[in-house]
């Protein structure tokens, strides 16, 4: 049998475990989202077209999880012609092949090019952090019940 303060101190573990995890979610999804913002707010924008989709799986090896990423025609300022896929993968697929859309791109590297993130991104974000806010929660409830019970 194991002396009370080990089994107390192992207790522990599992409220600090909820309280990292949720940080680590916030943290990660706002880093992400910052990331995003800057580079929007430096691209380029013009009008060009969705050619075609590419799924890619996302994750682990084997995982299901489809992302389609837009292959992206236009042109630019000095009417070269640009065709890329896009770095940024969604499903629901952002639009379909041969829709007219917004393109943003990197001036100083065309082929990294995307479809503005727009309201779909913010709410993954928002998910995220809500999830880690109530992770958060369950590690400081189950850390208040551990300070009275032992």
């Amino acid at each position: 049998m194991l002396p009370v303060a080990v089994t107390s101190a192992v207790a522990w573990f599992f409220p600090l475990g909820f309280l990292l995890i949720g940080g680590g979610m916030i943290a990660l999804a706002v880093k992400a989202k910052r990331r995003r913002a800057r580079w929007e707010a430096a691209a380029t924008s013009t009008s060009g077209e969705v050619t075609d989709l590419r799924w890619q799986s996302v994750g682990r090896a084997g995982d299901t999880n489809l992302l389609a990423f837009p292959v992206l025609r236009f042109s630019l300022p000095d009417g070269r012609a640009v065709e890329t896929q896009s770095s940024w993968g969604t499903n629901p697929p952002a639009a379909k092949p041969g829709a007219r859309v917004t393109v943003l791109y990197d001036p100083a590297d065309p082929t990294s090019a995307s479809l503005p993130a727009g309201g779909s991104a913010s709410v993954v974000s928002g998910v995220i952090i809500a999830l880690g806010g109530v992770l958060i929660a369950v590690g400081l409830a189950a850390a208040a019940f551990l300070a009275v019970v032992l």
